[in-house]
């Protein structure tokens, strides 16, 4: 049986920190050759691919949190925030003095004062520093982005206010690069998430739910954990995607998608038998 795997990024693919570790790239490779599809599952969008995975040859992928969803080269479909979303959610932030960084399909834009206090975090929190690719630091914006996500951090940990009030008209998803809850969170679009990505792809290769698997570690990988007709979370996973999970790999520096790889082979071959 053909499997479907959709892999996370950022501590799934890329431990924190790291790149991509030689035995993922192996695995992966391994099951390429023997026919299965390989897509990832990101918040990220693909201005923001890190180079480390050049090498994996995907099939596609589900991007900013399921805005964007690709296969085969194809936009199989596209979720944008409308211009009154935009003005709305920046303005309620201005106004809560917090800072801001935009997600489009060209790049990330932050200002210079969000990207200090990122870098900042990053450090204090992990000890890491995470380089994000097409990111402009600028403290002027184009007003006519395509804007996918917009993503708030704030100095004076007040995201749970931001929660309360955004949470009835927005899908306000945890951070998943370690900085603290209280200090950043993803403002995303209602109705589109992960899960929802990877069943437009089913859908569009024919292919039944329970040939896919999801491989992820953080909180924004729930919603594809609970889809994926398996669902695999990283051993170095947030706990709220544990136990979720169907099954629990080892870390990602630690052989995580090999072992995640091998045990959905063999789940589906005792299916199958």
């Amino acid at each position: 049986m053909r499997l479907n795997f959709f892999f996370d990024v950022d501590g799934t693919l890329l431990p924190f920190g790291k790149g991509l570790p030689e035995s993922a790239l192996e695995a992966i490779l391994d099951a390429k050759s023997r026919g299965h599809r390989i897509f990832v599952s990101t918040g990220r969008s693909p201005s923001e691919m890190d180079k480390a995975l050049s090498p994996i040859p995907f099939d596609g992928g589900v991007y900013s949190a399921g805005c964007l969803v690709i296969a085969e080269g194809k936009i199989l479909e596209e979720r944008s925030y409308s211009r009154k979303q935009v003005e709305e959610v920046l303005t309620y932030l201005k106004e809560m003095g917090q800072l801001t960084m935009i997600q489009t399909s060209n790049g990330t834009y932050m200002p210079s004062k969000a990207y200090e206090f990122f870098k900042e975090s990053l450090i204090k929190n992990n000890g890491i520093s995470i380089k994000i690719p097409g990111l402009v630091v600028s403290d002027s914006v184009p007003e006519d982005l395509d804007v996918k996500k917009i993503l708030v951090l704030s100095p004076s940990g007040r995201v749970d206010e931001v929660r309360r009030d955004l949470g009835d008209r927005y899908n306000i998803v945890d951070n998943t690069v370690g900085i603290r809850q209280s200090d950043m969170a993803e403002i995303c679009l209602m109705g589109v998430d992960k899960g929802s990505g990877i069943k437009t792809i089913l859908s569009y290769y024919g292919d039944e739910r329970i040939s896919s698997v999801g491989v992820g570690d953080g909180a924004n990988d729930i919603e594809m954990i609970e889809y994926a007709g398996l669902g695999i979370a990283m051993g170095n996973a947030d706990e709220c995607l544990k136990v979720k999970a169907d099954w629990i790999s080892t870390d990602a520096n630690q052989d995580g998608i090999r072992n995640a790889i091998e045990y959905a082979e063999k789940v589906y071959l005792e299916k199958m038998a």
